[in-house]
């Protein structure tokens, strides 16, 4: 019965992802016609359907092994989208877009090659989704342009990326570490 819940496809959280995904292109479209307060607006609406899916899996178990892939996947995706169009708008320091798609990238892959391995997805963690929540406020202030916060909020970003991103290393490191110690 709980590997079948686990399957399951069309959940609410599914669902709030599935509709992320579909706000990315207009989202992007929007942001590249100079729309910041629409386009604001939008990346907005997307956080925030990413905090109500978490939520409503959690507290009605409503997790599934397709959340685990599609809610991280419509978060990076998102990002990646956000961050490329306002570096080709110069509004954005390679530097900072390098730190987050390398993140992400790193976790994805990762996050594949040890799911095959474990046959479970990762997790995310709490500093991994603060890290998630300040890029997205350090993406909506570069938008609606608040030039006082968003330069501390870069640096900030990158210190939190790289500092869950060695949480997530250490963590699943552990958990594959207790899932050898229990096959033995």
């Amino acid at each position: 019965m709980l590997k079948k819940e686990a399957n399951r496809v069309w959940t609410i959280p599914n669902v709030l992802s599935f509709i992320r995904l579909m706000l990315i292109a207009p989202t992007g479209i929007i942001l590249w016609n100079g729309e910041n307060v629409l386009a604001a607006t939008l990346a907005l609406l997307g956080g925030l359907l990413d905090i109500a899916d978490g939520i409503i899996a959690r507290k009605y178990n409503q997790t599934s092994e397709l959340g685990k892939i599609i809610d991280p996947l419509a978060d990076k995706l998102f990002v990646a989208v956000l961050v490329v169009i306002l570096f080709i708008q110069n509004r954005l320091p390679l530097w900072f877009i390098l730190a987050v798609i390398s993140r992400d990238l790193l976790i994805i892959i990762g996050g594949a090659i040890i799911s095959t391995k474990i046959k479970i997805v990762p997790p995310s963690n709490w500093l991994g989704k603060i890290t998630a929540l300040t890029i997205g406020i350090t993406i909506l202030s570069i938008i609606v342009n608040i030039e006082k916060i968003y330069t501390i909020l870069m640096y900030l970003s990158v210190v939190l990326i790289v500092s869950s991103f060695v949480n997530y290393v250490v963590s699943v490191t552990k958990q594959i570490k207790g899932i050898e110690i229990g096959n033995k």
